[in-house]
């Protein structure tokens, strides 16, 4: 009787680690607080540069967007681009595995050049600062999930909503995400050329990133029917 006494605490323990006061959602809080006032950060400067006229280096590429600030010389701005090879440059060989005739095919990467005022530019800019305005909403919504999560108090009707709002935007980012994608590429290939290189425009939808925001709109769903028990039980008693 005492051995299985002792060894109930246990889960008590191991549960405790996982939300509560010391526990993984306290340092996920602390994470997230740090990550917001980062981003925020960011985001204000790069508002005041550009309302002071600052010349800004805006970068969206597969890596990401990014800000740049500095000398005119030293800042880029990058464009994802998919680009082929033309058969006269394109001749990749494994002589160890006997392949002779390989080709490199739609090669994906960023097309980076000195910042220069115009349409680009400027839709560059809306979009890396809509970017961040969406990644601080984001952080948002995490904010107030995890704190209720280092407060013990999992099942709100908050977290229902905020996990709903989490998952609608990760699917609409992902779409969005590969509309602009598809649109940069469609913009270097008809106002860049080079030797051997021929541009293209592909839109490619991540669907593992749509099945995660799939499975936070279902992670929702059981947070509303867990609040909905808890405020069940709570007038039982």
């Amino acid at each position: 009787m005492r051995h299985h006494a002792a060894q109930k605490p246990t889960a008590r323990t191991t549960s405790m680690k996982a939300i509560g006061k010391r526990s993984v959602s306290s340092l996920l809080t602390i994470l997230v607080d740090v990550a917001w006032f980062v981003v925020a950060a960011v985001l204000a400067i790069a508002v005041v540069l550009l309302l002071s006229g600052s010349l800004v280096g805006f970068r969206l590429d597969f890596d990401g967007p990014n800000i740049e600030t500095g000398p005119d010389a030293a800042m880029t701005m990058g464009i994802p681009v998919t680009v082929t090879l033309d058969p006269g440059i394109n001749q990749v060989a494994a002589p160890a595995l006997g392949i002779n005739n390989a080709r490199l095919q739609q090669l994906r990467g960023a097309l980076r050049f000195a910042p220069v005022r115009g349409p680009l530019y400027f839709a560059n800019a809306a979009i890396v600062l809509g970017l961040l305005v969406f990644t601080l909403w984001i952080l948002t919504q995490l904010r107030g999930l995890f704190r209720t999560l280092r407060d013990g108090r999992p099942f709100v009707a908050a977290n229902a909503t905020r996990l709903r709002r989490i998952g609608w935007a990760v699917i609409v980012a992902e779409l969005a995400r590969t509309a602009v994608i598809f649109l940069e590429n469609y913009y270097a290939m008809t106002h860049f050329s080079a030797a051997g290189v021929t541009f293209q425009a592909h839109a490619r939808v991540d669907v593992s990133v749509i099945f995660d925001g799939l499975v936070i709109l279902v992670i929702a769903e059981v947070f509303r029917e867990g609040t909905r028990l808890a405020d069940e039980q709570s007038l039982t008693i």
